[in-house]
């Protein structure tokens, strides 16, 4: 129990020093965290790219035809104004 107590107790290396000397109390609480934090990132970033395609897919199914529907009755109407714009013209 002593020899534990006396890995904390300070001395009179400098702080390098007893963190070299100590490094697994240090490193392994650290890369932990570390490989959490890169875990979660990833997730949230795999997350998003997964709602994304999701939101094409629904685009490409639900609005896409509808689009397309809307734009034929615009190229419709726009072929008959233009037939009737020419009809005008030949009047004058």
């Amino acid at each position: 129990m002593i020899h534990l107590l006396a890995a904390f107790l300070p001395t009179a290396n400098s702080p390098f020093e007893w963190a070299s000397q100590h490094l697994q109390i240090i490193g392994w609480p650290a890369l932990v965290i570390f490989a959490w934090r890169v875990a979660t990132y990833f997730e949230r970033i795999t997350s998003q790219a997964s709602k994304t395609v999701g939101q094409i897919d629904m685009l490409a199914t639900n609005h896409m035809p509808h689009m397309e529907t809307s734009l034929i009755s615009m190229e419709k109407s726009l072929t008959t104004i233009a037939e009737n714009s020419h009809r005008r013209r030949e009047d004058f």
